[in-house]
Parts: structure tokens; sequence; C-alpha cells
């Protein structure tokens, strides 16, 4: 008998849809607390510094850390103070959860309370083993590689039998380069792809539909 693949799974825009703008609340508070934190009077320009520390430290944080050297806990508690409401119980996830054999992790740049308020929305919080956030990692964020090396370890996962699911390109290459199998849940926010097509050999599979996907898996195995 095979054995089950481990499930690794981001959070934001990955188990829930981007539809929902959940994140777009997230994006919002990153750049006040940029322009508040830095003193920057023009909010354009705070939102540009946002962008340029996401796409030079891997995370808008990790940036605020490394050249400011901000409170991660602070930051954290700030943007991630937003309206859960948009999110409701998703019975078809619930299933699909359900039926996948394997264990299953959430790994995301976010924190454990962020990530645990959202799967209590959604109603699947019971599926998953462990929170994997930015704490755990030593505050390294994804894509950087050490953060997925801390992933496996922090849980004894074998890259090889792991199957990582994320909503951006970027975060699905250093997995792959681990040997875990890439999943690519598509969005079309103008920020999902950040510099990629959405075509690179390391992503294995793609999906708009994640519950279906996952139920044709399980109906594979």
């Amino acid at each position: 008998m095979t054995e089950a693949p481990v499930w690794v799974f981001d959070l934001d825009n990955t188990l829930y849809p981007a539809s929902s703008r959940l994140f777009d609340q997230v994006e919002r508070r990153m750049g006040a607390f940029v322009q508040e934190t830095l003193d920057i009077a023009d909010p354009d320009e705070a939102r540009r510094v946002q962008k340029q520390y996401l796409r030079e430290h891997g995370t808008t944080l990790r940036g605020l850390m490394d050249r400011h050297g901000v409170d991660p806990d602070a930051f954290m508690a700030y943007v991630h103070a937003i309206d859960l409401s948009p999110l409701a119980p998703d019975p078809a996830l619930d299933a699909a959860l359900g039926e996948l054999p394997g264990r299953k992790l959430i790994f995301t740049n976010g924190p454990d309370t962020h990530a645990a308020a959202v799967l209590d929305r959604l109603g699947v919080a019971r599926h998953f083993e462990a929170l994997v956030d930015f704490a755990v990692t030593g505050h390294v964020p994804k894509p950087d590689p050490a953060a997925y090396t801390a992933l496996l370890r922090s849980h004894a996962v074998m890259p090889e039998r792991a199957v990582f699911l994320d909503d951006m390109p970027r975060n699905l290459a250093p997995a792959a380069e681990l040997g875990m199998t890439t999943v690519w849940v598509e969005n079309d926010s103008p920020w999902a792809r950040l510099d990629h097509t959405g075509e690179e050999p390391f992503i294995h599979h793609r999906t708009r539909d994640l519950p279906g996907w996952l139920q044709r898996r399980t109906a594979a195995a």
C-alpha cells in the first residue's frame, strides 16, 4: 500500500478564495503600518516601500525587521486586526479535507492566531495537525529556503512525500527544489504572480477549485 503524502497548505488566498478580498484588508493595514512607522507622508510612497520590501526580503515584515528593527509581534498584531466576516464555513472544503488521506499542515507567513481564526471561520480546523507560522520558522518567510527546511525538520516531513499548495508561484519554487510536489492555487490578483508567468516547470499542478482538486486526488488514490 502506498504511503499517504503529507499535505502542506498555505493559508491566505489558498484555503479560501482571493475573491473574498480578505487579504486586501491586511494589505491596507500593512501600508498604514509602513506609513506610520517610517513617518512617510505620502500613502503611495508607503505602498511603494511596502512592495519593495516584499520583493527584496520575501515579506514586508522581513524588510521592516532587517532595515528598521521592527518588532514582528507588533506588526503581526496590527496588520491582522481585520474583519473575518467575509469568510463563511466551507462544507465542500471540509468534506474534501476529511476524505483526503495523510497528515495536513498549515504553512503560513502570518501568525498562528490569524491562521487559527481563519480555520475556525471556514470550519476546517479539525483537519490540521499543526500550524507552522512565521515564529516557528525563526521569522524567516517563504520563499526563503530556510523557512521550508524549518517546516520539514519541525514536523519530520520527507520532502519527496509532501505536497505543497500555495497561491503564489514564487513560493512553490523552493518547495519543488527540495523535492516536494507543488500545486498552484490560481487567482487573478495582480500581486499573486510577482514576476512569474505561472508556466514555470516548478509548478506541477494548478487549480482554481481547491475542494474539487482534492476530491479528484482522493478518488485517484
